[in-house]
């Protein structure tokens, strides 16, 4: 089909080269607009019925008229496409790609030509500014109305603030009563695109968190829910410091408010401040990567008369860690130490995509936890579960 395609586009502009060389060149996209930077084309057919070599210029001038306006125009050739020299087989053809950048002043029908090559030519439009943001307003009046969706997200302008925050799983113990779920979200406050962002990038960092963490009794016959812990916060997290031997170091410091949502004897409250240096080691070429991310916290206005002693099963400090690949296996854990002992829970993902649902976005996830204070409502008992399920967030 490629050598059919080429044909064609021959057949109906052939222009000699030398030696028996034909060029042709495949114009850039449609939608160009004035000074911008496009990509074209240009295919080399060796018409003889030997092998030829072809030198290939790393630069090209290309002459631009439109209205009456003659520009001449040097245009780059892409490295990763272009050789000094081809040696093109008899019949065959070579497809070799140039960056030009168009000029500012030159819009409407445009012809080029290069005359390096025996004044090959074609033609494209280039629109000025103003015209192609009408055309694009009049393809997004056409598009919003593809979906429900992209209706919806019309009068939602604020939706691109909304993200994934903590983990989003749901869990079934090998004791079902141990089940879990927990789904979390993080709104910013100011958008990083708005006059305030642009001038004070920092404000980006403001952000409102919501966390629900549920505890499910799925071996009862009315299944229900034994605890939920309810989490929202307000934190600001740093744009990337930038240290030398981190591919990202942040610091992360809110305000935290935890509960379970009951009264009486059953209800637990806290309230805490914290901060939560995160370093991030990440290497593209494998796409390993560890994330190492402490966070202590100090406890205020605890609930004293439900829940007087939580600090001596939950303490000051949780060490955050995760290692993997960014499409393969993760391994995160969280290790806390109080009064009353260690805690620890492992969690370990895996994207079924790559295993046997080839077109399902999930993650299959397994959980160990042997921890105190898992739930608010009963924070005295150690809890130690294996847990399997789904992760939409890991």
């Amino acid at each position: 089909m490629k050598a059919f395609t080429a044909l064609l586009i021959i057949l109906f502009s052939t222009i000699s080269f030398a030696g028996g060389i034909e060029t042709v060149i495949d114009p850039p996209k449609k939608n160009l607009q004035a000074g911008q930077t496009t990509v074209f084309a240009v295919y080399f057919h060796n018409s003889e019925d030997k092998s030829v070599q072809v030198d290939v210029p790393d630069s090209i001038i290309c002459r631009l008229t439109a209205n009456d306006q003659s520009l001449d125009v040097k245009a780059y050739s892409v490295l990763s496409t272009s050789k000094d020299k081809i040696i093109i087989c008899a019949g065959c053809f070579e497809k070799v790609q140039y960056t030009l950048a168009l000029p500012s002043t030159i819009e409407g029908a445009v012809t080029m030509a290069i005359p390096d090559f025996e004044n090959a030519r074609t033609m494209f439009a280039v629109h000025s500014t103003s015209s192609l943001e009408e055309s694009k307003s009049d393809e997004i009046a056409y598009q919003e109305f593809d979906t429900l969706d992209s209706l919806y997200e019309l009068y939602q302008p604020y939706l691109k603030n909304i993200a994934a925050y903590q983990p989003m799983y749901f869990l079934v113990g090998t004791n079902p009563e141990k089940s879990k779920f927990q789904f979390s979200f993080k709104y910013r406050f100011f958008n990083p695109e708005s006059t305030l962002g642009k001038k004070y990038p920092w404000v980006k960092g403001f952000h409102f968190a919501y966390t629900q963490t549920s505890f499910w009794d799925l071996k009862s016959e009315s299944k229900p829910f034994e605890d939920t812990s309810y989490k929202p916060e307000f934190f600001f997290l740093s744009p990337n410091i930038g240290v030398p031997w981190a591919r990202g170091f942040f610091v992360k410091g809110g305000f935290q408010h935890e509960s379970n949502g009951r009264g009486g004897e059953d209800s637990r409250s806290t309230n805490f401040l914290y901060i939560k240096p995160i370093y991030i080691a990440y290497d593209k070429n494998t796409k390993l990567g560890i994330m190492i991310a402490p966070k202590i916290w100090a406890y205020i206005s605890n609930q004293d008369e439900t829940n007087p002693d939580l600090k001596y099963y939950r303490g000051y400090f949780d060490l955050e860690t995760k290692l993997g690949k960014a499409d393969s296996f993760v391994l995160g854990s969280h290790f806390r130490w109080a009064k009353e002992g260690g805690s620890i829970e492992l969690d370990l993902t895996y994207p079924l995509h790559r295993f046997i649902f080839k077109n399902l976005n999930l993650y299959f996830q397994a959980q160990y936890v042997n921890a105190l204070a898992e739930s608010l409502l009963n924070y005295r008992d150690r809890t130690e579960a294996l847990r399997l399920g789904f992760a939409i967030v890991r």
